[in-house]
């Protein structure tokens, strides 16, 4: 007799909340992107970040917002505020790839290990040239926004 286990994934089960907060969260992305890119050097690569940043928006609204169940109000823009930072700490480390994979293929590093390496640096360069009010603001207003969008979502369609 074949015994079949059954796991309960809650976490990938569709709501309206997951569904507002990948949505709103994903806006925020794009939003930020446009805000961002003036503030970038011209050798800074960023074919395809809008692409990333909805990807990344839709994964952290759905998986960090989506889940937080409403509460407080406090509570709920602190949530917006986390999924917020790790859109923007992502798309940085995204960036911070591509930017070393350019280097890369012009024979700029001496090893594998270098070139990892180079990965947190390269996002940390790009995240001082976006270091700037107006795209922190959309970040986390966004991300905040979001949340509480999304547990209001959650009260309205039990």
């Amino acid at each position: 007799m074949q015994r079949v286990i059954m796991r309960n994934d809650s976490a990938m089960m569709p709501t309206m909340p997951k569904l507002v907060g990948a949505i709103g969260l994903a806006l925020t992305g794009v939003m930020t992107v446009a805000l961002l890119e003036p503030y970038l050097n011209a050798e800074v690569k960023t074919d395809g970040l809008q692409l990333v940043a909805i990807s990344f928006g839709m994964l952290l609204g759905w998986r960090v917002i989506g889940t937080d169940g409403g509460g407080r109000p406090g509570k709920t823009a602190a949530t917006g505020f986390r999924a917020a930072f790790y859109l923007g700490i992502w798309t940085l480390l995204f960036l911070g790839g591509v930017q070393m994979l350019l280097k890369a293929l012009r024979m700029r590093y001496d090893g594998p290990i270098e070139a990892l390496g180079d990965v947190v640096s390269q996002g940390v360069a790009v995240g001082y040239m976006v270091l700037q009010v107006d795209v922190i603001a959309m970040l986390f207003l966004g991300g905040a926004v979001t949340a509480i969008l999304s547990s209001w979502a959650g009260r309205r369609w039990r």
